[in-house]
């Protein structure tokens, strides 16, 4: 049967977006210890979830993603977590460490193994082998990253980067008070509308789950109080993207979820 989902996996569109924010789960890991997904991003956390079958062509990917969030560690302590886990929770925890030590995923502080169906894929569109996903932004559980059946280091480190820039939000302090994208789903455009507590030179940007950014829609001065920018989305990719609002140093998120 996983050879069965293998292959269909690696058939499979890379990088299919359907989830625009995080699903919580509570479970404990292999070391017996509980996790409540939203309450550690509430506390700032950034999670990369990597289901694994375990296979050979999970191999690469996951080391790829335990370096990349090991390259974290020091600018970042205690901020960036790789979470492994069973694809499906057949997979008992001792043979899911063992295939991991021998790819070179040790489990440490950073880096967790999990075996359990509360921590479900599909809650993040299709299947992959592996499944890469970064979840983060604080209260808003906003998802940085999705990838079926490879990582691209580079990207993988740029949603990471968006994930800890969005977290490390002062709200208070933040000039953009209210941030809204109609209609969402969009078609061929979109209207962005947000309120600044002070004029503030602005930039807008549009990225896919993958950390690449697509478009730049906008960048100059804007007044206090409601702003609007209009987004062509007519040949974008029906998928799940994410806006990337600055204003005097300060970003928000939001998701914009595309339907042709």
């Amino acid at each position: 049967m996983k050879k069965l989902i293998l292959l269909i996996s690696m058939v499979a569109t890379s990088a299919i977006a359907y989830a625009q924010t995080a699903t919580n789960f509570t479970c404990n890991d292999c070391s017996g210890v509980s996790h409540d997904l939203f309450t550690e991003l509430d506390a700032g956390k950034i999670i990369v979830l990597d289901w694994v079958m375990p296979c050979g062509a999970c191999a690469g990917p996951s080391l790829t993603a335990y370096n990349v969030v090991g390259s974290f560690q020091s600018s970042h302590p205690g901020s960036v977590f790789l979470y492994m886990a069973d694809d499906f929770a057949n997979t008992v925890c001792s043979s899911l460490n063992g295939w991991a030590n021998s790819i070179g995923v040790p489990q440490n502080a950073y880096s967790l193994r999990f075996s359990n169906p509360a921590i479900d894929m599909l809650d993040y569109g299709s299947i992959g082998m592996p499944k890469i996903v970064v979840v983060g932004g604080g209260v808003n559980h906003t998802v940085f990253y999705n990838s079926n059946n490879t990582v691209n280091a580079s990207a993988l480190q740029a949603a990471i980067n968006l994930a800890l820039t969005s977290t490390g939000i002062n709200e208070q302090n933040n000039p953009l008070s209210i941030l809204n994208i109609y209609p969402n789903p969009a078609d061929k455009s979109a209207e962005i509308k947000f309120v600044l507590n002070q004029p503030a030179t602005v930039t807008i940007e549009l990225f896919n789950l993958q950390g690449k950014r697509l478009q730049d829609i906008f960048s100059g001065p804007m007044i206090a109080g409601e702003n609007k920018v209009e987004v062509n989305t007519a040949k974008l990719a029906a998928a799940t993207y994410l806006v990337k609002l600055t204003g005097d140093g300060k970003t928000r998120f939001i998701n914009l979820l595309v339907s042709h």
